[in-house]
């Protein structure tokens, strides 16, 4: 009788829901399936720690902005907390499956298979891509239209979103630029796979959404226009990630993932 580790485990139940059943996954998979369903890497602690000692200093930091000469208490975005929430949930993800990686890379060697990574248009779908372009552009271009007309509130949001940018544009970054991790055909077909599910873990549209706490209890200028903004962030995003899913390919049924059962 085969005992599995918790990490196999979860990597097991990966598979299953690729309609792949192994007894015991590849050693490869579990180090890079794990982490994707759900476990946590001690090889990411490090940067946990380092992450969340940045998430506080800077939530603190964010509260002390309303000392400041000149703000006010309606200056200051009331969604600006979530940002940091989103930023710090989006990146301890991605840190324990970058860390899953990097241990599956050691261990793989030179056996790598030496494929080119995929693509960003491969990659990342069409709606994906508006709804960054929406989020992050959009937003950008409305927060410097309304601190153009002289709101204080608008350049503190317009710092939130560049924020949110450069915390997708870190995920997205690594997704299109890691390595093809694989030694056989089955571990290639997986990741493709992991590539194309990696991308939702940008949520660029959870950067748009706060502003909503700000547009009930704040009366700001150009409300339709935030009001549009946030619906067509959330469109695109959700679009992006129904599209997405359809992009996943079957595993092969004669790749080899692991001991048959």
């Amino acid at each position: 009788m085969i005992v599995l580790t918790k990490d196999e485990q979860a990597a097991v139940k990966w598979l299953e829901k690729r309609s792949v059943r192994v007894a015991e996954p590849a050693t490869l998979l579990t180090y890079r399936l794990s982490v994707r369903a759900g476990r946590r890497s001690p090889d990411a602690f490090v940067e946990i720690v380092v992450l969340n000692v940045v998430f506080w200093a800077s939530l603190l930091g964010y509260v002390f902005l309303r000392l400041l000469p000149g703000v006010e208490g309606d200056d200051l975005p009331d969604g600006g907390y979530t940002f940091f929430v989103v930023a710090a949930t989006s990146l301890t993800m991605w840190l324990h499956i970058r860390a899953g990686d990097r241990r599956a890379a050691a261990w793989l060697g030179d056996r790598r298979l030496h494929r080119p990574p995929p693509s960003w248009r491969s990659v990342l779908n069409g709606w994906y891509l508006t709804s960054l372009l929406v989020t992050f552009g959009g937003g950008a271009t409305l927060a410097v239209t309304m601190a153009a007309g002289g709101s204080l509130w608008a350049v503190f949001w317009l710092g939130l979103i560049v924020f949110g940018a450069v915390v997708d544009a870190a995920i997205l970054t690594g997704i299109l630029h890691r390595p093809v991790l694989a030694e056989d055909e089955g571990s290639l077909a997986v990741d493709v796979v992991t590539r194309l599910q990696d991308v939702h873990l940008l949520m660029p549209s959870a950067f748009a959404v706060p502003v909503v706490a700000d547009l009930v209890f704040v009366d700001l200028p150009g409300e339709p226009w935030l009001i549009g903004y946030v619906v067509l962030a959330v469109v695109t995003n959700v679009a992006g990630w129904f599209a997405q899913r359809r992009r996943l390919p079957a595993l092969p049924a004669d790749g080899h993932y692991g001991e048959v059962r």
